[in-house]
């Protein structure tokens, strides 16, 4: 059940941290980081198979079907895997690219580019989610208790799609060896803030009432669900319903006011 408040016990000093007394609506979402590969065609007119826990997926054999195009291949090769028994899912990322992903946290898959394409691991499976970071739902609005690191710009800008922020929780942090282990387990209840004002750690500097960005894209020494100033040349996007309370360094703590729809 939501929250209407929270008392807030410890000082400003910790992402994640409940920024005042006042309104916090939480609710409790559970860990489901799944591994997701980013799969890019390399050439047109080609036989293309990507190689998914040894079962080959294979289309166009031969050029028979002779596509004239990459989104072509990319298409037919989303349906073949969809169609197939492998535990992942399919879908669309670029006009060459497209997405497997694991269907559910804890299933770990291996995709191998054979022919006329190159496998990216984007997301690994199993993560922590630290404290302070934003989560989305599993599914559009709240139909069930599953959430998971933003992986595309539209888990964040589609309505119903936002969890929240994952709120510290002194429990886990202790259970986990202290400060510098902290986070939600895959599979662990989370605590998620969907509305009132909390502490993150910020990837740049902020100012109070500019804009808010999530980083949907990681690299190395980035983090997923992180907060921003802007779209960091396309890998964050702005969150609809939050601004920064309060100015900050790179790296350092802002206010950041969400609210949920």
């Amino acid at each position: 059940m939501p929250q209407t408040s929270v008392e807030v016990r410890m000082e400003k000093g910790l992402a994640g941290q409940l920024a005042d007394s006042g309104y916090h609506d939480i609710i409790t979402r559970i860990n489901n980081s799944k591994q997701r590969e980013d799969v890019t065609i390399t050439a047109i007119d080609a036989e293309t198979t990507l190689t998914i826990n040894g079962t080959a997926f294979t289309v166009n054999a031969g050029g028979a079907l002779n596509p004239q195009t990459k989104t072509e291949l990319r298409d037919l090769l989303i349906a073949a895997i969809n169609s197939g028994s492998e535990p992942v899912t399919a879908s669309i990322n670029d006009a060459d690219q497209l997405y497997v992903d694991a269907d559910a946290s804890g299933v770990a898959f291996t995709a191998v580019g054979t022919t006329n394409c190159t496998v990216v691991n984007v997301i690994l499976n199993e993560l922590n989610v630290p404290f302070g970071v934003l989560v989305v739902e599993d599914t559009t609005g709240l139909a069930d208790e599953r959430a998971h690191l933003p992986q595309a710009s539209a888990d964040i800008t589609t309505a119903g799609k936002v969890a929240g922020v994952s709120v510290h929780n002194h429990s886990v942090e202790q259970n986990k060896g202290g400060i510098n282990n902290v986070g939600y387990e895959p599979q662990s209840a989370m605590d998620v803030l969907r509305e009132g004002r909390i502490y993150v750690q910020v990837e740049d500097d902020v100012v109070k009432t500019g804009p808010v960005f999530v980083r949907f894209v990681a690299g190395a020494g980035e983090q997923l669900g992180a907060f921003r100033s802007d779209a960091d040349g396309g890998d964050a996007v702005a969150l609809p319903g939050a601004s920064f309370k309060t100015s900050a360094s790179a790296g350092g703590l802002a206010a950041l006011q969400v609210n949920v729809d």
